[in-house]
């Protein structure tokens, strides 16, 4: 018998009793640990479909006990079992809502009870706003923080009930204002959102005769809705199984991107459900099933969730609908790496390798559809960039006044022909209307609006979020700058809790940033003034704050009889990745190298390391591939090229910063250009996991290239690490010009290590043409070395040991006390 047990902060008698038989205890890993149960009879509840395996798999007598929080029937686990086909004996709890009513003594019959406990947050948080009377379950990501931030502005009072039934149980009734103050709530927590104070007679509410049911005209007219979040992050993933297969594919996908909503069993039944509460959907139906189940759904590519359909083997996933703006291809990709399946994208843009202008994280407005059409069909596109915002790569039938196109080879550039007048129009601009151009008047045009404009506000203390949005609507119709390009809302310190300030912030879907009074006093602005310094301890907020953020004035304050406010331009600038390719196999670069190679627009590198990631640009990349030696110009054309606001990565072997491009950049100056560094795998890893594990304890990397480092220095610290008795790894050991340097290494390092010290030679690692050599450090022959090799000299500790058939691993240990039970502890 499967029995399960509501708990809130102590056990009853009858769980205690149960948990003495049971041959199987599933539950959180806090009430499993809280109880004492075993390791061998506990199952810790994550996610439920190992917990329901473990349930259907008990043998005839045997009994398990399943321990939920608060009352097990609401949002608990019964449900799921009961899904399965299980027989189960529920001892129900108070729930924690139940609880935090009664802790204020409040009737709740007339109250919506609802779950943002791993669940889209978005309708529980449009509750708040709408009834009077919500009970709310929280969770680590949605708690008070954000049910404030939904609902600033309609002088709602918050009941906080933290860790109902345990001994540090706390309720706090709050204001707004409180609310806002209170940033870590204690875990778990339950959340009351009330039109009313506890103890006002109006919170008593009245007796309906549907349970829950709200008055009429609970929320202010003019309070905006919460609105959802853009961050694709942030949107709710849902998937569709109805079959053992399908259940365990879509367990991989929870284990590598986070618990999704599940939708089990029939899938006309649910899929309707997953359309209204998703933003995407995985579905392990078949492809003409899901086809027919989601068309009379269907109502515009803008709204519509997007969808991906795995197969049964999880051979292929496809994305049916919503490619670009509903995430489905990016979605089909990273579903495909996690199941080891082939994503089948046909979007056209996706299919040839163009980005899709709407997937640039750009709003974009004007004929989409015909400007992408001409760039597939190659017809001549003008580009006009009113300010050299970076871009993708895009294909050579874009042309951009003024900025030749060029083909290269190594050093050698020839200038792309013109293509003649363009068919199509291309606008990258930060206002709302750019300046129409006479000649391309009715050529099919998109406008790319990139995020650009930072606006900042000061306030009366109270002013809503609808005073604050009339003056911005104002502000940018008179002055033309576009809403669409709004990256950030700044203002003083004082307004961190303004909440007409959070919510309009909100509504622009951009961050809320604050500077301190005395920052923002030494800020020169154009208008200054002697109110806010009386108020907020600072001559300007609006102009002051814009400022502080980065951004050029491009207009100057501006009022109502509530708030002041300033626009600022953050001025654009290019970007230059340094990218670690990896030792050189493909499944070696990282994925975050693949999609900042996809990204740029050009990229520069030695001749031998563009090869390895050709096939990875898209068209239209400009590439710049030249020989050995030729370091510094690589670099010096990387950086013109981002400072003409291009997208650029330069290329290098194994880790950036590790004998490689990231230093000497670097240090050349980069300044007014965006550097990120992305990481590789190094020579010396790909080389240890090879021999197994050198590198297990601490170890040194040196180079033995006496090009940029006297030998006399690099003797210096092969002497010191030879004192410091640690796994050294030889960088450049050999040339045909460098005969000498490796023996001497060996001979320094060998004066303080046994002569039985393994010492290995990794060439081309991860390479066609890998092989390694492994010998004691007095057998050990430096002609097995060459320019492609990397050399391993262990410390005093470092072994061989025996692994597979025949074969041995080298091993430096890691001295874990757990491994030598008598080695006493320091």
């Amino acid at each position: 018998m499967i029995t399960v047990f509501g708990y809130l902060g102590s056990p009853r008698p009858s769980l205690v009793d149960a948990l003495g038989t049971a041959s199987l205890v599933v539950g959180g890993l806090r009430h499993l640990d809280a109880l004492g149960v075993p390791e061998p009879r506990r199952v810790v509840l994550g996610p439920i479909t190992p917990a329901i395996e473990a349930l259907s798999a008990l043998q005839d007598g045997e009994d398990a006990v399943v321990i939920a929080s608060g009352d097990p029937l609401f949002y608990g686990v019964v449900r799921r079992i009961r899904m399965a086909g299980l027989p189960v004996r529920v001892v129900p709890e108070v729930g924690s809502l139940p609880a935090a009513f009664a802790a204020v003594a409040l009737p709740w019959d007339d109250a919506l009870f609802v779950s943002a406990h791993g669940n889209d947050p978005t309708p529980a948080l449009l509750a708040c706003g709408e009834h009077p009377k919500v009970g709310v379950l929280t969770d680590h990501r949605t708690g008070l923080p954000q049910i404030v931030s939904a609902t600033t502005g309609l002088g709602r009072w918050y009941v906080l009930a933290e860790r109902l039934g345990e001994a540090d149980e706390r309720v706090r009734v709050l204001n707004e204002a409180e609310a806002l103050r209170v940033t870590e709530p204690a875990q778990p927590h339950v959340v009351l959102v009330l039109a009313h104070h506890p103890d006002d007679p109006a919170a008593l509410g009245t007796q309906s005769g549907l349970a829950g049911a709200a008055p009429a005209a609970t929320r202010p007219a003019s309070a905006p809705a919460p609105v959802r979040p853009a961050d694709r992050a942030a949107r709710v993933l849902g998937q569709l199984t109805n079959s053992p297969a399908a259940r365990a594919h879509a367990d991989a996908i929870d284990a590598a991107l986070g618990a999704t909503r599940r939708y089990d069993g029939k899938a006309s039944e649910h899929l309707a459900a997953a359309w209204a509460e998703c933003d995407l959907i995985i579905s392990h139906l078949a492809l003409g099933a899901t086809t027919r189940l989601i068309a009379p759904l269907l109502a515009d590519k803008k709204t519509d969730p997007g969808v991906v359909v795995v197969d049964e083997a999880a051979a292929f996933v496809v994305p049916l609908v919503g490619g670009h703006v509903g995430g489905a291809n990016e979605l089909a990709r990273r579903v495909a790496d996690i199941l080891g399946a082939t994503p089948a994208v046909t979007t056209a843009t996706d299919a040839t390798g163009i980005p899709g202008l709407d997937t640039l994280g750009w709003a974009t407005s004007g004929d989409l559809a015909g400007v992408t059409r001409a760039l597939l069909d190659g017809a001549p596109v003008q580009l006009v960039r009113e300010q050299p915002w970076p871009l993708p790569p895009l294909p050579t039938n874009v042309r951009e006044p003024g900025v030749a196109r060029v083909e290269r080879r190594g050093t050698h550039e020839t200038e792309l022909p013109d293509l003649g007048d363009p068919a199509a129009r291309i606008v990258v601009s930060d206002a709302e209307a750019p300046p129409p151009d006479s000649a391309a008047h009715d050529l099919p045009t998109v406008t790319l609006h990139p995020k650009s404009l930072v606006v900042g506000m000061g306030c009366n203390r109270g002013t809503p979020a609808t005073t604050l949005d009339v003056l911005l609507g104002q502000t940018l119709a008179e002055s033309g700058w576009a809403r669409a390009s709004i990256t950030a809302l700044t203002s003083v310190d004082a307004k961190a809790d303004e909440a007409g300030l959070i919510q309009l912030a909100a509504q622009l879907g951009v961050p809320f940033i604050t500077y301190p009074a005395d920052v923002l006093a030494d800020v020169t602005v154009p208008n200054p003034s002697d109110a806010p310094l009386t108020a907020v301890g600072t001559p300007s907020v609006a102009e002051a704050s814009v400022v502080a953020h980065g951004a050029d004035l491009i207009v100057e304050k501006r009022k109502n009889g509530e708030a002041t406010i300033a626009i600022g331009r953050i001025a654009p600038i290019g970007t230059l990745a340094v990218v670690g390719l990896g030792p050189g196999a493909d499944d070696l670069l990282t994925p975050r190298a693949r999609d900042v190679l996809r990204a740029s627009a050009v990229v520069v590198g030695y001749r031998p390391y563009v090869a390895q990631i050709r096939h990875l640009l898209r068209p239209g990349t400009e590439i710049m591939a030249i020989g050995m030696g030729t370091e510094e110009h690589r670099i010096e054309f990387a950086i013109a090229k981002a400072r003409e606001g291009r997208s650029v990565s330069l290329v290098c072997g194994g880790d950036p910063a590790i004998y490689a491009m990231a230093s000497p950049l670097l240090e050349k100056g980069t300044e007014g250009v965006d550097v990120q560094v992305v990481p590789g795998v190094t020579a010396e890893l790909a080389a240890s996991a090879i021999l197994g594990a050198p590198l297990g304890h601490d170890h040194v990397t040196i180079s033995l290239s006496d090009l940029h480092t006297d030998w006399y220095t690099i003797e210096r610290r092969l002497q010191a690490a030879a004192d410091g008795d640690f796994v050294v790894a030889l960088y450049n050991p050999r040339s045909k010009k460098r005969l000498a340097h490796l023996p001497r290494a060996l001979e320094i390092l060998g004066a303080r290590r046994p002569p039985t010290t393994p010492v290995a030679v990794v060439q081309d690692a991860s390479r066609p043409n890998q092989n390694h050599r492994v010998a004691a450090l007095a057998d050990f022959d430096p002609d097995w070395v060459d320019m492609h090799s990397i050399v391993i000299v262990g410390s005093s500790t470092t072994k061989l040991v025996p692994t597979g058939q025949g074969a041995s691993a080298m091993v430096t240990p890691r001295d874990y006390h757990w491994m030598n039970p008598d080695k006493e502890s320091l």
